[in-house]
C-alpha cells in the first residue's frame, strides 16, 4: 500500500506541475529545471535512502518518506502561481519522498515472501503501482481542472498522512543491526 501511495501522491502531483506553471506563464525552460529538480530527488539519493533503510529499519524510512511527501504537497500546492523556488523545492521533496516509499517498501515487500515467490509479488506491486499512478493523474487534473493545484496539495497531503499513521500505528519496527 505504501508503495502505491508514494508512488501516485508523486506522478499525481509532478504530472500537474508543469500545467500549473505553465498557466502561470512560466517558460519551458524554467519547468524543466523544476522536474530536472524532481528527477534528482528521485534518483539522486537513492543509495543512501537504502543504507538507512539497512540501519534505522524500513518502516521508520517509509514513515520518513510519507512527511517528505506531506512537506512537498504542503509546500509545492501552496506556493503562489509565480513562487518558482517554493515550487521547485517541493518537486525536489517530492522526489526524495517517493524514493522512500519505494526503496523501503520494495525491500519490505521482498523480505515478507520466500524468494521463489519474490518476482510475481513484485511484479504485482509495481503493476499496482502503476495503476494507482496512472489513476493518480486522471485524479489530479480532475481536481486541478475543477477546482485548483492547491487542492491536489492538499488532497495528497491527506492521502499520505492517512498511509503515514496507518504505518506507524500497525507495524512493528524490525530490529537493526
Amino acid at each position: 500500500m505504501a508503495i502505491a501511495v508514494a508512488h501516485t501522491a508523486m506522478v499525481s502531483v509532478m504530472s500537474m506541475t508543469p500545467v500549473h506553471l505553465d498557466h502561470a506563464g512560466a517558460g519551458y525552460r524554467t519547468i524543466g529545471v523544476v522536474l530536472s529538480v524532481h528527477i534528482a530527488g528521485m534518483f539522486v539519493l537513492s543509495p543512501a535512502v537504502g543504507w538507512l533503510a539497512d540501519r534505522i529499519g524500513r518502516t521508520r524510512v517509509l514513515v520518513l518518506g510519507m512527511g517528505v511527501l506531506l512537506a512537498a504537497a504542503l509546500l509545492a500546492g501552496g506556493a503562489g502561481p509565480h513562487d518558482i523556488g517554493r515550487v521547485t523545492a517541493g518537486l525536489g521533496l517530492l522526489g526524495v519522498g517517493w524514493s522512500c516509499g519505494l526503496i523501503a517498501g520494495s525491500a519490505m515487500l521482498t523480505e515478507a515472501v520466500p524468494l521463489e515467490r519474490r518476482p510475481a509479488v513484485q511484479g504485482l506491486s509495481d503493476l499496482l503501482m502503476n495503476v494507482c499512478g496512472a489513476g493518480g493523474t486522471i485524479l489530479a487534473g480532475l481536481i486541478v481542472s475543477g477546482l485548483s493545484y492547491g487542492t491536489l496539495g492538499t488532497a495528497t497531503a491527506v492521502m499520505v498522512t492517512v498511509t503515514a499513521a496507518w504505518l506507524a500505528l500497525t507495524t512493528r519496527p524490525a530490529r537493526t543491526a
